[in-house]
């Protein structure tokens, strides 16, 4: 029997016995019978059309942190611009800021995805704790769960007799039908994310600096650090780096965030001037 695609839901590579095969698709559900292509569950499945993006978890610190270094070394450098500051000053505060601000985003990721892996872990433990001293009502729940996602009883049966021959497969599917989480994040680095934010913070803050380090008139150095930073918004906030996601209507709301952020701390920075 030919190979069909599998729709969202378990994984079903790991789930349906070794010798079933769909031969139906509900709303929701699948159907399984004998005689599956052993190609399908060995993982030889055919390239994906529309691939997913990798490393968005690590993408999505990237954006954050790149956007808020952005937006607050621009509103930071106008103020100061507006404020009358020597360029110098400007470069020396700016960089300043730059690395604190690198430092704090670094550290306020990291202590917090380390908080989150432990409390996965912490579920990881309970989970298999419950389903190795009550299985009867984890098998339960988890029958719950499979229903309520929308497969027939003779699905769920299928699912729980392959489940329960494999423990670890068991607790995977059920933090992530039950608590949404995936057991692999318990696995990964705590440092990778917030490393990721930390140096995106510093590089787009520093980009909205530069433009103070070199022989620019005042509005010049201005109109530059405010082109290069609504510049970058726009490619964080859009993803123009990663193509087959590009959000241009995103891009332009980074930039015209940043840009009030410039114009308000442009205006009170003359005001303090005058004072």
């Amino acid at each position: 029997m030919a190979r069909q695609n599998l729709r969202k839901g378990p994984n079903l590579a790991e789930i349906v016995p070794m010798n079933s095969t769909i031969v139906g698709l509900g709303a929701k559900s699948l159907i399984w019978t004998h005689n599956m292509d052993s190609e399908v569950l060995s993982g030889s499945f055919r390239r994906e059309e529309h691939p997913h993006i990798p490393a968005r978890n690590i993408l999505d610190r990237i954006v954050l942190g790149g956007s808020d270094g952005a937006i607050e070394g621009l509103a930071m450098t106008s103020a100061l611009n507006g404020a009358g500051v020597g360029f110098g000053t400007i470069a020396v505060a700016g960089i300043a800021f730059a690395l604190a601000g690198g430092l704090s985003m670094f550290f306020s990721n990291y202590l917090s995805r380390r908080s989150e892996i432990e409390s996965l872990k912490t579920d990881i433990s309970r989970e298999r704790m419950e389903i190795e001293t009550e299985p009867d009502e984890e098998m339960s729940e988890m029958r719950e769960l499979l229903i309520r996602d929308g497969y027939a009883e003779s699905e769920v049966k299928v699912i729980m007799q392959r489940l329960v021959k494999d423990k670890s497969l068991w607790l995977k599917e059920m933090l992530r039908r039950e608590l949404k989480v995936n057991i692999e994040d318990a696995e990964a680095d705590p440092f990778v994310r917030p490393l990721s934010a930390g140096v995106a913070f510093l590089a787009m803050a520093l980009l909205a600096v530069s433009p103070y380090a070199a022989a620019f008139p005042r509005t010049s150095a201005l109109l530059a650090s405010v082109v290069l930073s609504l510049g970058a918004l726009f490619a964080l906030g859009s993803r123009v780096f990663v193509p087959r996601n590009f959000k241009p209507i995103r891009g332009i709301e980074s930039a015209v965030v940043g840009a009030i952020a410039g114009g308000i701390l442009y205006l009170v920075g003359i005001l303090v001037s005058r004072i």
